[in-house]
């Protein structure tokens, strides 16, 4: 795969955009090297071969993504946030934004040339977020972002800003019409919470299943700030994500959560790197897998400890259901811990069969095998589910999961407290620790 400066500069004229902007994406490209990008060799990248990744139209014709809209009450747009696409907040807050795209973040090396990639080549579905100093963003805001069907690379940056002692939750819901050929999305996405600032991110993938979802996420959390994100991840053919926290100061607390519903032949494949420093900061991840048919889930994820850090704490924890003979799970928790002065710091991780025990209970109320299945499974996923707060948020999350969960309200049953128990898999299982809530 090939990002010369040419193109990106051809990009950017065509698009009519300022000179600072168009050397910020060239400063991308300049980082996008062979040597950034994965051989395999790697152990984020051992279990995940690019020999067949399509490459296709990397800059996209697309300014603007159709029906994508960007809504805000009046109160929220008197006190001064900003919500729109990219390009159009560059020319309309250039010093604000500059800010913040100029210098492209740092991050794992493994996915460096992809975050290059999106740094020099965002185009149409790009978003920006600010939140001023002490604004609380009561409802939800919702971004639908669905590119239609083609050949070109699906490449998208997100930038959240929750200054100082703001509140806010964004959902982001990315799809893709599908088509004859198999096509590239690179979805960037930064989230920076300042001193105090309490963020909530729920990210649903469902690209079409002729997509390689290769995106990147990094978190960055200032003092006594509180961010929680979720991934549901239902779509796409070959998904790859680079998932990364780092707590810059002391009393952060974050929260990552993740959901894989993944059937037929659908790979995903998660690295995560939870970094932890300062005084009294926590940080834990909850990644729970259905898997079908030959679907295969791998995770791959470290928590390292600074040596600069004191009195922290973190969790990470993967759990995998497997629903098919011919359906796999690889759990790779990684510790790095630098100091002696540690809270606590652990994993846990299984993966293995609905047990029969489990099935008979659920059949012995009536319901057949497929939908005991159901039932056991939605249970599974509840203990995330049942943490998001707002009702259409909660929804939202349940209908990207249906078609592959299917929907347990048609049945007119719930899973109750024990049944939610009872949907773990096979397996040794480790102490529970559970993370706070995504509220």
């Amino acid at each position: 795969m090939l990002l010369d400066r040419k193109t990106v500069e051809q990009f950017s004229q065509r698009r009519d955009e300022p000179e600072w902007l168009r050397r910020a994406r060239v400063a991308s490209a300049e980082r996008f090297s062979p040597d950034t990008w994965p051989t395999g060799e790697e152990e984020e990248w051992r279990r995940f071969p690019l020999r067949d990744v399509p490459t296709g139209q990397l800059p996209s014709p697309l300014d603007h993504l159709p029906g994508i809209a960007f809504r805000l009450e009046p109160d929220a747009i008197a006190s001064g946030v900003i919500f729109k696409g990219l390009l159009r907040a560059s020319l309309d807050h250039p010093d604000l934004v500059r800010r913040w795209l100029a210098e492209p973040p740092d991050g794992m090396p493994s996915h460096a040339a992809f975050r290059a990639l999106a740094g020099a080549l965002w185009s149409a579905g790009s978003t920006f977020l600010y939140i001023p100093p002490n604004v609380e963003i009561k409802m939800p805001l919702v971004l639908e972002k669905a590119w239609p069907a083609g050949e070109y690379a699906m490449i998208s940056r997100t930038i959240v800003v929750a200054d100082r002692g703001s509140s806010l939750t964004l959902v982001e819901d990315l799809t893709s019409e599908p088509g004859p050929r198999e096509r590239l999305a690179v979805p960037l996405l930064e989230v920076h919470a300042g001193d105090g600032a309490k963020v909530r991110y729920v990210g649903i993938r469902r690209f079409a299943e002729n997509v390689w979802d290769l995106g990147t996420q990094r978190y960055r959390s200032a003092r006594d700030s509180d961010l929680a994100s979720l991934n549901v991840f239902v779509g796409s053919g070959r998904t790859k994500a680079g998932i990364e926290s780092d707590i810059e100061a002391g009393g952060g607390i974050v929260k990552l959560y993740g959901l894989v519903a993944a059937g037929d032949a659908q790979r995903i494949d998660v690295n995560s790197f939870q970094d932890l420093d300062g005084r009294g900061s926590q940080s834990d991840l909850l990644y729970l897998s259905a898997l079908y048919d030959s679907a295969k889930a791998v995770f791959y994820g470290k928590i390292r400890v600074e040596a600069t850090s004191s009195g922290t704490g973190s969790y990470q924890e993967c759990r995998n259901m497997l629903l098919s003979k011919k359906a796999s799970a690889d759990p790779i928790p990684v510790l790095e811990i630098l100091t002696n002065d540690v809270a606590r710091c652990g994993h846990g991780a299984t993966a293995g069969a609905l047990g029969d025990e489990e099935l008979f209970y659920a059949m012995s109320r009536g319901f057949d095998r497929q939908a005991a299945q159901q039932l056991l499974v939605h249970g599974f996923f509840r203990r995330i589910i049942n943490q998001l707060a707002d009702e259409h948020v909660r929804q939202r999350v349940l209908n990207a999961l249906r078609p592959r969960i299917g929907n347990i309200a048609e049945m007119g049953v719930l899973p109750t407290a024990d049944e939610t128990a009872a949907s773990g898999v096979e397996g040794e299982r480790s102490a529970p620790q559970g993370p706070l809530p995504l509220r």
